[in-house]
């Protein structure tokens, strides 16, 4: 089993409550067609059905650097793109402009098993984690695809759970501290998606990558984004009003709340003195 979207719910009441949101059909074949003709060239598949696309013959990250992907570079000038970044933020003043987009591919493999990965993460390693930070992450799918075939999966909820313990101990790392240990044991959604349908999850859901062994053996295409604030927030009142979605997701039912210290800063300080580099994401 796994978890399925409210359909009651508005998609950002949907986001502040689970973490995540699925708004469906925001970008047209005006750009998902051209974009996963990009996608088949660069990657040297243009006479490569889909579903001949494996694990032995598909690179999971393009093998040419972003700038070369002139089509795919243009998502964030998609009107429906634009409209959930304004509404997300609650003016079309907050966003800070910076595409920051990554492609990701998941092609069929034939030593996986039809199933979901176990557990999960966040995408702060060994790293501070920031309890309010300055966006959210959407994914946009440039093809249909299918149960088991690679489609990330969100862990609903477990947003509020790390937001809480942020509040409390805001120097905890993860995976180390013992805290993160049981927190990601959920009924995880995964995002089964038609072309042109985006998913956007909370920084702090947990999320898992999975491996593609899909009945079609067709393969996970999406572009893997960013939706960055101008500013990062440092304190909020839940009972303020008109609160955007991103900030109602980061207010706490314990009140206000206010950072000790600047967490933009702290982090750029961490990663310049770290010896080892992040983990990249693989989802």
């Amino acid at each position: 089993m796994t978890f399925a979207v409210d359909q009651s719910m508005h998609w950002t009441d949907h986001y502040v409550e689970y973490g995540f949101a699925v708004v469906k059909g925001v970008v047209g074949p005006e750009f998902i067609d051209p974009a996963l003709a990009e996608v088949c060239r660069l990657l040297d598949h243009e006479n490569l059905p889909l579903k001949q696309w494996t694990k032995e013959n598909t690179p999971t990250r393009s093998p040419v650097p972003i700038s070369e992907f002139k089509v795919c570079n243009t998502i964030y000038d998609q009107p429906g793109i634009r409209r959930i970044i304004d509404i997300m933020f609650g003016s079309p003043d907050q966003w800070n402009g910076q595409r920051a987009w990554q492609l990701f591919v998941t092609p069929y493999d034939t030593n996986a098993k039809a199933e979901l990965s176990k557990g999960g993460h966040i995408d702060f390693v060994e790293t501070p984690i920031p309890t309010f930070g300055s966006g959210f992450m959407f994914q946009v799918s440039l093809v249909k695809s299918e149960p088991f075939s690679g489609n990330i999966t969100i862990l609903p909820g477990t947003h509020k759970l790390v937001q809480m313990e942020l509040a409390k101990h805001p120097e905890i790392f993860f995976p180390s501290n013992p805290f993160f240990n049981n927190i990601f044991d959920v009924e995880p959604f995964e995002f089964v998606a038609e072309p042109g349908d985006v998913l956007l999850f909370h920084h702090l859901v947990g999320h898992s990558g999975n491996n593609n062994h899909a009945a079609n053996r067709s393969p996970r295409i999406a572009l893997h984004c960013q939706g960055l604030r101008k500013e990062w927030m440092k304190e909020i009142d839940p009972s303020a009003k008109g609160l955007s979605p991103w900030q109602r997701s980061l207010a706490f039912t314990g009140g206000p709340h206010r950072l000790k210290r600047d967490e933009e800063q702290w982090i750029m300080e961490y990663q310049k003195t770290r010896k080892t580099k992040p983990k990249v994401a693989a989802y």
